[in-house]
């Protein structure tokens, strides 16, 4: 999927440039004019990616907008395709977290894990895998009050 951001890109203050994606919250910056246009595209293929990873489709800020801050404004594109994630099978999951691939399954239908299917495998983002990770979860079953929350 080939995704296009307007992005302002102006003289940052401190030095350098600011980029800010036209119609939406984020920014980035770079020493030099191209290496801030760089910075922008390195900014909408990381937000799409994510959209993607979601199952969503990247929501741009849209098409034909002013400078806001004396800058100029640059149009990037990127393609992004679900194989561009990290990502391991669910038995390789299952093998990271120390669970069963039951459970792995689990955890991708509520959402714990991003995940998808190519063909008949299912797919888990390793960024997901690492955030369960360092969020520790304890062991066992959650107690019955904070299940029904």
């Amino acid at each position: 999927m080939i995704v296009m951001q307007e992005f302002e890109v102006y003289p940052d203050p401190e030095g350098g440039y600011a980029v800010e994606p036209c119609g939406l919250a984020g920014a980035t910056e770079g020493d030099t004019y191209e290496e801030a246009v760089e910075m922008a595209v390195d900014w909408l293929r990381v937000h799409a990616l994510a959209a993607l990873e979601r199952g969503a489709e990247f929501e741009g800020g849209g098409l034909g907008h002013a400078p806001s801050h004396g800058g100029t404004v640059v149009t990037v594109a990127t393609s992004v395709e679900l194989s561009d994630i990290p990502a391991v099978t669910a038995a390789e999951a299952a093998e990271m977290l120390g669970v069963s691939t039951a459970r792995v399954a689990q955890l991708c239908r509520d959402g714990s894990l991003s995940s998808w299917r190519v063909g008949n495998t299912r797919m888990v983002s390793r960024d997901s895998i690492e955030y369960r990770i360092a969020a520790k979860p304890g062991a066992g079953r959650p107690c019955k009050a904070t299940a029904e929350a």
